[in-house]
């Protein structure tokens, strides 16, 4: 089945909203732990961790000046959900997170947009 991004939002509890033009959620990952030794042959041995990593969300939207940046980037880490709306039905990714980074791109006779990187922590749920 092919989802659209059409409708995908991420919303805060604290509320935060922006236009959202694109949404990256990067570095889902689980560290691997060599158990190789002097008696392998061949390729290196390798085992998963029993934690992962749950990533980051890259999130580029339309810049308001109107909205401080720093509101984002000084604010507590707090839920962070993502919903596919274009699913049926609709399904959602959550996980704690807090904004990182932002970098705002002003290019000449265009829309001006930011991007904020939000770095999760702990459980990820999916429903």
């Amino acid at each position: 089945m092919a989802t659209i991004g059409t409708g995908t939002a991420v919303t805060f509890q604290s509320g935060l909203y922006a236009e959202i033009l694109e949404l990256e959620w990067s570095g889902l990952t689980r560290d691997m732990y060599e158990t190789s030794s002097f008696a392998t042959t061949g390729g290196k041995t390798f085992a998963p961790g029993t934690t992962y990593d749950p990533g980051e969300i890259n999130v580029r939207y339309a810049f308001d000046p109107e909205v401080s940046p720093l509101t984002a980037l000084a604010a507590a880490q707090e839920t962070v959900t993502v919903t596919f709306a274009d699913a049926a039905p609709a399904s959602t990714m959550a996980c704690s997170g807090a904004v990182r980074d932002v970098s705002i791109s002003v290019p000449l006779e265009d829309r001006v947009t930011a991007n904020a990187v939000i770095k999760l922590s702990g459980d990820v749920t999916h429903g």
